[in-house]
């Protein structure tokens, strides 16, 4: 027994990505500066230099596409902190990326977000389980513009022991290629176990920053998986129709694709998903909405199909607080996104507001749901011992099963998921206890974090004195 779920025909799949490529080939792409424009023309795509616009002939997309992996490594420290992208795999869960803003659950206050947000973050999240990877998820305002972002590399490859995704594309391509080889002693090496990813985003509609796409492929020649992440905004930077998001958003994605693919054949690339609506009422973007989830499943089987791993930002909540509305979304989008079958979901663990505000007591309630997700699409075993047909006889009509050994030993193995933040005691009891999610969630952090500043560092004296020359830190 195992939940299965499809929302694409094959046809409906064929139908959007035949608009993309059409998209590609007659209203092109801008790649404004970028130096892949020669290297596309030279190989018979249309180049208006004025506008910087490259149109795509739909073979040259297709050969990219074929040449793209479809098992991706995002190497931990040691393998058993991997994150594989491969068919057969259970979906991955992280959080997203660069938000300017926590919610200090201490005051209450909405600041800047901090260096030592940074750190304590990123403890949490290694201590928990149901995170695989930790993206770059909190800008450190109070440090220097100039310093902060190899800063921040550094507390992030430091605190913890999983893959990091660069989702704001390094500036300093010398200083970051010198960090892949102090942690993994030199680029061949890196190249083989690449702990670190890149995010390239597109500038909808049909956009992309052209020297950020230059960066990008260069870094894919070194082996960096290369995350091509297409938000979208339907009715705004998108049609309004969730099929024509779609053929948009994939027409993004396969022009920077095919850019990659065309310089570096084999490179590995995961296809984003992430795209919003308009609300037409508040005029704001929302990426709490359903059709951002809708989007991801038909995203997830459409790369699938095209054989690519495919990432969707699957736990997106508009919620301002750690409240019913947060739960709601961030229950139900999970579900339908990793029921749908994607290789990694985000945008949960501590992320709220569309994205721009962290709150880290949302970190364990994020994990329950999560491990509550996985739960419901793990496979159950329906067979001849699990039936317990024996049990039943031998207990009898009106017995209990409390003394059963297999009771026992099946609740110890997991056979019931056992929440860690969910209240099932009497009324009574949590009345008395007076204890309420967000406590519960403070109790679990304060934990995690004892346990974290027991491990020993996970980078050598050499290798952190090398990183606090690289970026300066003090």
């Amino acid at each position: 027994m195992q939940m299965q779920a499809s929302w694409l025909s094959d046809e409906e799949k064929s139908r959007v990505y035949e608009g993309a490529l059409w998209l590609l080939e007659h209203v092109g792409m801008r790649m404004h500066g970028s130096r892949a424009l020669d290297m596309l023309a030279d190989l018979g795509a249309t180049v208006d230099r004025e506008r910087s616009v490259v149109r795509l002939p739909e073979h040259l997309v297709q050969d990219a596409v074929a040449a793209c992996p479809r098992r991706v490594l995002m190497a931990g420290l040691t393998p058993e902190s991997d994150v594989v992208f491969d068919e057969g795999q259970p979906p991955h869960f992280s959080m997203s990326g660069c938000l300017a803003k926590t919610l200090d659950h201490r005051t209450g206050e909405r600041r800047a977000s901090t260096l030592e947000d940074i750190r304590v973050g990123t403890a949490v999240y290694d201590e928990t389980a149901e995170v695989d990877m930790v993206w770059t998820f909190l800008t450190a305002n109070d440090v220097p513009v100039e310093r902060r972002e190899l800063v921040e590399y550094r507390t992030y490859l430091s605190e913890t022991a999983k893959p990091v995704l660069m989702v704001d594309c390094p500036n300093h391509l010398e200083s970051v290629l010198r960090i892949f080889e102090v942690l993994s002693g030199d680029l061949e090496s890196y190249r083989r176990r690449p702990r670190t990813g890149v995010v390239c985003t597109s500038f909808s509609p049909l956009g992309v920053n052209g020297e950020l796409l230059d960066l990008v492929t260069e870094l894919a020649g070194y082996g960096t998986p290369v995350w091509v992440y297409s938000m979208p905004i339907s009715g705004a930077t998108a049609p309004v129709t969730l099929a024509g998001t779609l053929a948009q958003l994939w027409a993004e994605v396969l022009g920077i694709v095919t850019v990659i693919e065309t310089a570096h054949p084999g490179a590995a690339v995961v296809p984003c998903c992430g795209p919003g609506v308009l609300d037409m009422r508040s005029t704001t973007m929302s990426l709490g909405c359903l059709e951002n989830s809708l989007a991801g499943v038909a995203s997830t089987e459409i790369g699938h199909w095209l054989g690519l791993p495919v990432h969707n930002a699957g736990l997106h909540t508009d919620a301002k607080h750690a409240g019913i509305q947060a739960g709601y979304e961030k229950g139900l989008k999970a579900l339908a996104t990793a029921a749908g079958g994607a290789d990694i979901c985000s945008a949960g663990f501590g992320h709220m507001d569309s994205s721009n505000t962290w709150y880290l007591p949302l970190i364990p309630i994020e994990a329950e749901i999560v491990a509550m997700v996985k739960r419901m699409l793990a496979p159950v075993e329906i067979s001849a011992e699990t039936l317990m047909l024996e049990s039943t006889e031998r207990v009898g009509i009106g017995g209990s099963f409390l003394g059963e050994r297999e009771t026992r030993r099946r609740i110890r193995a997991g056979e019931h998921f056992m929440p860690w933040i969910g209240a099932r005691s009497s009324f009574e009891a949590w009345q008395e206890a007076g204890r309420t999610e967000i406590d519960a969630a403070l109790e679990r952090i304060e934990q995690q974090l004892a346990a974290h500043e027991a491990r020993d560092p996970y980078l050598t004296e050499d290798q952190l004195r090398a990183l606090d020359d690289i970026s300066g830190s003090e």
